[in-house]
């Protein structure tokens, strides 16, 4: 009977010993496990329809009233994903941001936390400029704000200017998961992605994105006074509360917004 005392004793002192590690455990290691939802396919049956000619899209946007709560992370070398980012980095939305070199830089104007990266590069393609200053205000249009920028990013083409939907030829143009950010005239910054809801890599051809965001704002009745293109396809990501939608390739830069 003392012998079996001894070895119940025994049983309980290493069952304490391994739910105590387990307990003590470095959170960074307990890693989510993605879900099918991680993997390019939207975690509800939310959204707006679309429908340009006989194609069928799907919108989901982020609405974003302070600027203040928007900001701007690199990741040309350190190759962080759109999933750890809204699992542990206390983001109501991730989104991905602009476009990026061969060599892993940016293409064009890029500000984080009013440290330029890089300057402005003159491009046909690539000419909007989405910014905001110091006293938090927005901005998109095709020049770079004279005042001093704490967040800057320069990507396109321009598809609104001035509520004006604009024309585009695409040359080589395809289908693609799109992501565009766009402003109000309230100020209010507006994340938006429109994919296909049987394949979520695949999305409108861009040259119909103007026409695209028309839609939505007869749909949803917000009214965006500019927007822009920003990287999309397989180097794209949106995840907020609503949607999950990750990449498959890196994305040079994120939008988080708390």
């Amino acid at each position: 009977m003392k012998r079996l005392i001894l070895v119940s004793l025994s049983g309980l002192v290493v069952a304490g010993i391994y739910f105590g590690l387990l307990k003590w455990r470095d959170p960074v290691e307990n890693t989510l496990a993605p879900s099918p939802e991680v993997l390019g396919v939207p975690t509800s049956e939310k959204g707006v329809v679309i429908e340009i000619g006989e194609r069928k899209f799907l919108a989901f946007y982020l609405e974003v009233t302070d600027a203040s709560n928007i900001t701007l992370i690199p990741n040309f070398d350190q190759a962080k994903n759109a999933f750890d980012l809204f699992a542990y980095q206390d983001c109501a939305g991730v989104l991905s941001g602009g476009f990026y070199t061969p060599e892993g830089t940016p293409t064009g104007l890029f500000i984080s936390g009013g440290e330029t990266l890089k300057k402005y590069t003159s491009s046909s393609f690539l000419n909007g400029v989405y910014s905001i200053n110091d006293f938090e205000t927005p901005r998109i249009g095709k020049a770079v704000p004279r005042d001093h920028l704490r967040l800057g990013l320069q990507a396109g083409p321009v598809l609104i200017e001035n509520s004006f939907a604009q024309n585009l030829s695409i040359l080589r143009d395809e289908e693609a998961r799109r992501v565009v950010v766009g402003v109000t005239g309230e100020n209010k910054t507006v994340f938006i992605v429109f994919y296909d809801p049987e394949s979520a890599f695949i999305g409108p051809m861009l040259e119909d994105m103007p026409r695209a965001l028309e839609l939505f704002g007869e749909k949803t009745g917000v009214e965006l006074a500019d927007a822009m293109n920003l990287d999309g396809g397989s180097a794209s990501a949106f995840f907020t509360a609503d949607i999950a939608l990750s990449e498959s390739s890196l994305v040079g830069s994120f939008f988080c917004a708390k």
